[in-house]
Order: structure tokens, then sequence, then C-alpha cells
């Protein structure tokens, strides 16, 4: 493999998302052609509801395309399941951050959530995993949070754990899900710098430069970090050319279907 092509962490070829769950009369978007190396910020807007959480999900292998292709550090993971061991490789490569409160699970204290990824794939005891994490833990400022219960944090710090968990394994590969929406002035300034350093090749994040996609409704946040836009609006995906063509707040949309 070149160097070019070990530089690329995400591919889509002709890649249509389905609709969005429960969204009735939708048909999702596409196609999506598209490519992503390490070191880009490419942040994908659009209005609430057209599927840019869909598209993400997809890119992670947890929801089927309506068609097309998606390659991660070169492997398919929309694959016929013939090989299994390789598929789960592949996904351990990448992190995804699901909206809102990142989906912690309830039943585990924030620690627990965060070491669950080291000890399922490394066969680590939590102590183990917890003293592997605590650069991390300490870079995202976590800390004194860990003996709490996800429902204790607030949106804002649970999406931050929830940032730590998937940073666990140090994936090359970091898909956001609106991770700058409803942030105050702390946690956003803090969120812009840990994305200018994840970008950069941060020691604690294994030194390696990510490609980071994000989603989001509002673009304003993401001026300075020098990002790359894609616009998906009406059934259609556009990447754009300058931050001079895309819309800097993307409105309301008539669905509230998940966006």
């Amino acid at each position: 493999m070149n160097a070019e092509h070990a530089a690329v962490a995400l591919e889509a070829e002709s890649l249509v998302v389905a609709a969005p769950s429960g969204a009735a009369g939708r048909i999702g978007f596409g196609p999506v052609d598209w490519r992503v190396s390490a070191g880009q910020l490419w942040v994908v807007a659009g209005p609430h509801g057209v599927g840019k959480s869909a598209l993400l999900e997809t890119l992670a292998g947890l929801i089927p395309a309506a068609s097309g292709r998606v390659r991660v550090f070169g492997r398919e993971v929309l694959g016929t399941g013939d090989d299994e061991e390789g598929l789960r490789e592949t996904r351990r490569r990448m992190g995804l951050v699901f909206d809102g409160g990142g989906r912690l699970l309830s039943a585990l204290s924030v620690g627990e959530n965060l070491v669950l990824p080291w000890c399922y794939h490394r066969n680590a005891a939590p102590a183990e995993a917890l003293a592997a994490l605590r650069p991390l833990i300490d870079h995202l400022q976590i800390g004194s949070l860990l003996d709490r219960s996800p429902a204790s944090l607030g949106r804002s710090w649970s999406r931050r754990v929830a940032l730590a968990r998937c940073l666990a394994l140090q994936p090359g590969l970091l898909l956001l899900d609106n991770p700058l929406a409803g942030l105050d002035a702390v946690h956003l300034r803090w969120w812009r710098g840990f994305l200018a350093g994840a970008l950069a090749g941060h020691p604690v994040l294994g030194g390696r430069s990510l490609a980071i996609v994000a989603t989001t409704d509002e673009v304003r946040p993401y001026l300075g970090l020098d990002p790359r836009f894609a616009l998906v609006e009406g059934g259609r995906w556009r990447m754009l050319p300058d931050i001079g063509s895309v819309p800097l707040a993307t409105g309301e949309d008539a669905s509230r279907s998940p966006g």
C-alpha cells in the first residue's frame, strides 16, 4: 500500500444513504463519492432531519446503505461477512460519538463506560484499563466524574465522556454527530482546542493525525479550524469549494426526525 493510499481513512463510492428511521415518505440521499484523509476535518452541514446521523451510522457500518460502498483504511465496512475478524478490526479503527449525550450505558458508572472498550477488546481488568487510559482521562478533564452515573451528568459532560470512550482504542477516524451543538463558551472552547490537537496529532491520541467527520446544523463554530464542507439538502449530497458557499445556518427542515 503506497503512502498516499495509507493516508486515506474513509472512502465512499456511489453511496446512497437510506432514509432516517421513522421518516415516512423520505428516500434518504446520495450518491456520495467522497474521500477523507488523515489530518482533514470534514463538516457535513444540512437542515435537521435530512439524514446526517444516518450517514455517520452507515459509514460506521451500524446500519445498511441503500446502495454503494464504504471503505475505511482500505477495507470494506458494508461487506457480506466473509471476513468477520477483519471487519471487527476495521471498526476498531474508527470511533463514533452519537448526538446528544453520546448514548452512555446508564447501568454503568462513567468510569465503567470509559474502560469498557479497552477491557473487551484487550481482555484487561478494569483497574489495568483505567491506569492505561489515565493520560486520556486527564486530557479530557473527566477524572472527577469517574464514579458518577451518566444520568447525573449534563449533556455537555456526557458528550465528552462518550468522546473519551470512543478514543480509548486510539481510532484513526473519528465520526462526531453534531458535537458542538448547544455548548456554552467554556465547552465550545475546549472542543475547538481538542479538534485542532487531534488533527495535528496530539501525543495522548497516539501522535497520529486523525481524520474527522462532524455533522452540524450550524457551521459558525467550525470557522478557524480549516474545515472542508459538504452539504446535504433536498436529497442531494454536495461537496462545497469554500466557506463562502456554505450557508452559515442551514435552518430547520419541516421534519423533526433525527438529523
